[in-house]
């Protein structure tokens, strides 16, 4: 009824009256009263010339979370924005990824805020975004945000982004490496989240006694992670803990988004028993906790991006050393009998290998792509021979070298969906065989193309295909066999390359045992 078969209208407000109050002029009063209140603890950051890049704001009732929201609001109103990236959680709509808008622009009690359509568009062209209206039509986290966004920050833009389940570090990275490519200086990042809700109603109850203090040093261990801002440790604790954090996915999006020495400040800290005596139907026994973080950096996000480009291309031309390649094959060894043997993803200090911290060089910790091949060994009658068993990786520099190998190690065994997992029997027949990738440059023509030498992505909508730059000279294509089956393995007709496609090319280094 709402139209959203296109992109002609906007998404209407739908918990007003309920979540808030559904009169502006007494929204706004309350507004500026939550802004009054926390203007003290806002200047008390004292930030100086830092910029605040990134804010985490909670989405629960006003009566409960609209003090601790406009902490934040309030903090990122003096940068200057003109554009807001709003992340959030999906509560109602399970799905995988993250989930777009096909709307122009969103209703808020102050005025409607457009959205960066050009953004969206080039957004939904990769496969972990996709077009869900009914999911934002029926999601409060994100509308909870609107009217602070009008009445704080203005007549901004807007790009509205749900996470749907993406607990995977490398899909992480990927979704946040994305959305950097848009990151400019007047931007500002929306992290809507409540943090732990504990009780009965919650199905949560970690504590046995009182559980004030618990579920404060609880809360409080994850913003250590949140405040360093540490995407590892955050998800580490997320799985160890099983705490109920809605935002999860939205929050680790934020970090893998952070330059890695900027900080996390934390302006406001409560919970919904705060207010309990709001809410009569409630003794206590169940909490929410709410917090307002804004996150600082001496420089804006065109500088941070070009400071990663900038690392990112001098390792990359720096070729492996010997000891490297050594290193490399020894994580991967240990990585998959650690995981085949225990199931879990290990981490580096798991791994057993002597010094190995004090054996990483400069080209190890810096972000490479990386794909991981296995194969089987034939019998001895047949030794030369050898089978693939598995083949995953991940095109774009997302991690320090040596832990893209660790991951990619573990999806390979584990996660090609050509294969079942790796048994423990199989460990010392298999190979392993390590490329290790140049960040991917775009092209004007599938002509372009070195055969052997060149690997190639190609996308086509949200469709993409990889072949590695052995794959075309082992079989004997051409370039237009070679882009006809990257077409094929897309899902498409073999003509698909043609039309509307782009296509990115890379180089590997190969290292084998």
């Amino acid at each position: 009824m709402f139209g959203f078969g296109t992109t002609k209208l906007r998404r209407p407000l739908k918990f007003a009256g309920s979540w808030y109050d559904a009169d502006s002029a007494r929204l706004a009063a309350q507004i500026e009263k939550f802004v009054e209140s926390a203007r003290a603890k806002v200047e008390a950051l004292n930030l100086g010339q830092e910029k605040v890049l990134a804010i985490v704001a909670p989405h629960a009732g006003y009566i409960y979370s609209g003090p601790t929201a406009a902490a934040s609001y309030l903090a990122a109103a003096q940068s200057g924005v003109k554009r807001v990236f709003l992340l959030g959680p999906s509560h109602y709509h399970p799905f995988f990824g993250a989930a777009l808008s096909p709307c122009k622009s969103f209703a808020t009690p102050f005025g409607d805020l457009s959205i960066d359509l050009d953004v969206v568009h080039d957004l939904k062209q990769d496969a972990l975004f996709a077009e869900r209206a009914e999911t934002h039509l029926n999601e409060h986290s994100l509308e909870l945000q609107l009217a602070f966004v009008r009445k704080i920050l203005g007549d901004v833009k807007i790009v509205p982004v749900l996470f749907g389940r993406t607990d995977d570090a490398l899909e992480l990275r990927s979704l946040a490496e994305k959305l950097s490519e848009h990151l400019t200086d007047s931007d500002l990042l929306v992290v809507s989240s409540d943090f732990t809700h504990i009780g009965p109603r919650y199905g949560y109850t970690p504590f046995a006694a009182e559980m004030t203090e618990q579920l404060k040093e609880l809360d409080m261990e994850a913003f250590s992670y949140l405040s360093r801002p540490d995407l590892d440790g955050f998800l580490s604790f997320y799985r160890r803990t099983g705490d109920t954090i809605c935002g999860v996915y939205a929050l680790a999006a934020l970090l893998a988004l952070l330059p890695a020495d900027s900080k996390g400040h934390l302006i406001d800290y409560r919970t919904s028993r705060d207010q309990v005596t709001l809410d009569l139907s409630d003794t206590g026994e169940n909490s929410v906790s709410y917090m307002a973080i804004a996150y600082s950096y001496e420089h804006s996000w065109s500088h941070v991006r070009a400071q990663k480009q900038a690392v990112i291309q001098a390792n990359i031309q720096t070729s492996l050393s010997d000891s490297d390649r050594q290193m490399i094959l020894q994580i991967a060894r240990a990585a998959l009998q650690y995981y085949v043997q225990t199931g879990q993803v290990p981490e580096a200090s798991q791994l057993r290998l002597q010094n190995l911290e004090n054996k990483l060089s400069a080209k190890l910790l810096s972000p490479h792509g990386v794909f991981i091949t296995l194969y089987q060994r034939q019998a001895e009658a047949d030794a030369s021979e050898k089978r693939l068993r598995g083949c995953i990786g991940c095109i774009m520099p997302l991690q320090p070298l040596y832990q893209a190998v660790i991951a990619n190690t573990v999806a390979a065994c584990s996660r090609d969906p050509r294969f079942q997992p790796v048994t423990s029997g199989e460990l010392d027949n298999l190979e392993i065989e390590i490329s290790v990738l140049s960040h991917p440059q775009k092209i004007e023509s599938a002509q372009d193309i070195r055969i052997g030498t060149d690997g190639i992505i190609l996308h086509i909508a949200q469709r993409q295909s990889v072949f590695l730059p052995k794959v075309a000279s082992e079989y004997g294509w051409t370039i237009e066999e070679t882009m006809a089956q990257l077409s094929v393995k897309a899902g498409l007709d073999k003509s698909a390359w043609k039309r509307n496609s782009r296509i990115e090319v890379f180089q590997a280094e190969v290292v084998s045992e």
